[in-house]
């Protein structure tokens, strides 16, 4: 059985159920995944900061292996992490999770929230003081960035979690390609 799909704006399907990767305990999410995919669900959804990527790749790789499905017919979503909104840095993150997953592409890929953390190392940067480093670079053009993952063939589609609608306008007045 096939699952039910959204089309989104670029005409790529997302199905509409999808298996959550947040909260994870670790050790048990490549049991989990293995078993949604045997269960027939076929979009799985992760990302950098969960830190389970890798486990999520051994899932993947061994329904690949076991010809239970293949690349194409599974839809995965992550997202790129706070610290890495720096333009230079955006292709060097994917990179990270592409590896992590053992994919070549993901079919969509998300600014995870609208705040950059200061770049350099820290997931959670923090001062001295105790109080959250932030980053100075614009989400738009974080945006520019993730724009050319698609170019590249990176990524399939891009997109936005945690933006408010004053935020999404912003992306909408640069955007070369639609947003899901």
């Amino acid at each position: 059985m096939s699952p039910q799909t959204v089309k989104l704006n670029n005409g790529l399907e997302i199905p509409i159920f999808g298996l959550g990767t947040w909260k994870s305990n670790p050790g048990e999410v490549t049991q989990a995944v293995e078993d949604a995919i045997d269960a027939g669900y076929r979009h799985i959804d992760c990302a950098f900061i969960y830190q389970n990527e890798k486990e999520i790749g051994v899932a993947l790789a061994k329904k690949f292996k076991e010809g239970k499905i293949k690349r194409e017919d599974i839809f995965v979503t992550s997202k790129l992490w706070n610290a890495f909104h720096s333009p230079h840095l955006v292709e060097g993150a994917l990179r990270q999770s592409l590896q992590n997953l053992g994919l070549d592409y993901l079919d969509l890929y998300l600014i995870h929230w609208p705040i950059g953390f200061k770049e350099g190392g820290e997931l959670f940067p923090i001062d001295a003081d105790g109080k959250m480093q932030f980053s100075n670079v614009d989400y738009v053009d974080t945006w520019r960035a993730m724009e050319k993952l698609v170019q590249q063939g990176l990524v399939k589609s891009i997109g936005l979690s945690n933006f408010n609608k004053r935020q999404i306008e912003d992306i909408l007045k640069v955007a070369k390609f639609p947003l899901p």
